[in-house]
């Protein structure tokens, strides 16, 4: 399947704006491998895992569109995989160096296809490590999922956040096809008739509704019990679907506070050294069951924004 029949295929979770950028990068004729633009990446500086550390806090960076796992867009064109900071996530729970998680966020959303999964684990981490959602540019639409799940977010003066909901596109692709001599045929099994609904009749787009309301409804239920409110005061207060700025969406409570990254840095390091006396003494045994937890060189730790050694995959 072609890369633009998958973007297109798929129910998104992104500001409609970025679905269409991200649709024409996926509709080039020229499709381009991995081997044409490897000369393009030796040329830039290699920016290494997603997860980085400054001092005793881990940085998980949620940057451009996010999708499931990794593909060409997060390889070469600066988007984000749901599994690569799934892993991030755990090999900064596992290290004994980082005392608190800070997720970086600057991201129109993605897939919904395993946003919400990582959003779990970012959820059920809470406790074990002080966690904070920093917001600078945009955290819209899947990004506010996965920022909602922290324990705190912070966002800059103007950040873009909220965007709550799912978009879902089909494309007509009948006309185009008859002017290419394209006959198509499809048999679905008897016992299967919502298999291929007819979006050209009420019941086929009935159902097609259905399908994506009740993943927003899915979306509306977490961010409700993530930043603690109800299900009707997101859906009335938080945007309905547009987006706020900065200090407005502190007033309608989707954040917590405006503020700058450094300042945030500084606050969520002493929580992480505030914490690190108040872990009961078994915390270790909630560790995932990918073996022991990664050491961290001396080397790694110092400095900014370095990287940890490599971990066990999931």
């Amino acid at each position: 399947m072609r890369a633009l029949e998958m973007a297109m295929s798929a129910p998104w979770a992104m500001l409609s704006e970025h679905v269409e950028q991200l649709l024409d990068i996926a509709a080039r004729e020229n499709q381009t491998t991995p081997e044409a633009l490897e000369a393009y990446r030796a040329a830039r500086a290699d920016n290494g895992e997603r997860l980085g550390i400054r001092g005793n806090v881990g940085i998980l960076y949620a940057k451009g569109p996010m999708f499931k796992g990794a593909n060409l867009m997060t390889a070469y064109s600066g988007a984000t995989s749901y599994d690569m900071l799934r892993r991030d996530l755990q090999t900064a729970l596992d290290a004994p160096s980082i005392e608190a998680i800070m997720l970086h966020i600057d991201s129109p959303g993605g897939e919904v296809s395993g946003c919400d999964e990582l959003a779990t684990a970012i959820y059920q981490a809470r406790g074990r490590k002080p966690i904070t959602a920093y917001i600078s540019g945009t955290g819209c639409s899947g990004a506010y999922w996965l920022g909602a799940a922290a324990d705190r977010i912070v966002v800059s003066d103007s950040a873009m956040v909220g965007s709550i909901g799912v978009v879902l596109g089909i494309t007509d692709r009948k006309k185009a096809d008859e002017r290419s001599g394209i006959s198509r045929l499809d048999f679905v099994s008897s016992q299967s008739p919502g298999k291929r609904p007819d979006v050209e009749t009420d019941a086929g787009k009935a159902k097609v509704q259905k399908l994506v309301d009740d993943l927003g409804d899915v979306f509306v239920s977490a961010v409700a019990k993530y930043r603690g409110v109800s299900k009707s005061t997101v859906v009335s207060e938080f945007g309905q679907g547009g987006v706020e700025i900065g200090a407005n969406a502190v007033k309608r409570k989707m954040v917590d506070e405006v503020g700058q990254f450094e300042a945030t840095l500084r606050t969520l390091s002493a929580r992480g050294k505030a914490s690190r006396s108040t872990r009961p003494a078994g915390w270790r045994a909630f560790r995932g069951t990918g073996g022991s937890a990664p050491s961290l060189s001396r080397a790694a730790v110092a400095g900014s924004a370095r990287r940890p050694e490599r971990c066990g995959r999931m």
